[in-house]
């Protein structure tokens, strides 16, 4: 049981580097129905919430959703391609080709699906 939803909790949206955490509610409220999509299976949270100078020192996009608390990467195990994440009501969707990592967010304006998602 979660203190942000009944799966998620702040500690799992942490910036591992500084502890800080920023998480918008909808990011959770996706990642909830997310888990219900794939048969509530639970979801690794790799990465939340970044810090400009954690963002920085991975590459990330200097305009990443990770920045704001609206995005999540989350392990790609579970099989969840664009099509499930954009049914859970994600607006940025990004497959990893090596496998390891899906990149979802709740970005405002035009969806945006790619491939070889970017740190960001």
């Amino acid at each position: 049981m979660g203190d942000l939803s009944a799966h998620f909790s702040t500690s799992e949206f942490r910036d591992h580097v500084t502890g800080e955490v920023h998480v918008v509610p909808e990011l959770v409220r996706c990642l909830e129905l997310l888990r219900h999509e794939i048969g509530d299976k639970p979801i690794v949270i790799i990465s939340g919430y970044r810090s400009p100078s954690t963002n920085r020192a991975v590459g990330g996009a200097p305009n990443s959703q990770h920045l704001y608390g609206r995005a999540a990467d989350i392990s790609a195990t579970l099989g969840v391609h664009w099509d499930v994440a954009r049914r859970a009501g994600f607006t940025g969707v990004g497959i990893d080709r090596k496998g390891n990592v899906v990149h979802v967010d709740v970005r405002p304006g035009p969806v945006a699906i790619f491939l070889d998602a970017p740190t960001g």
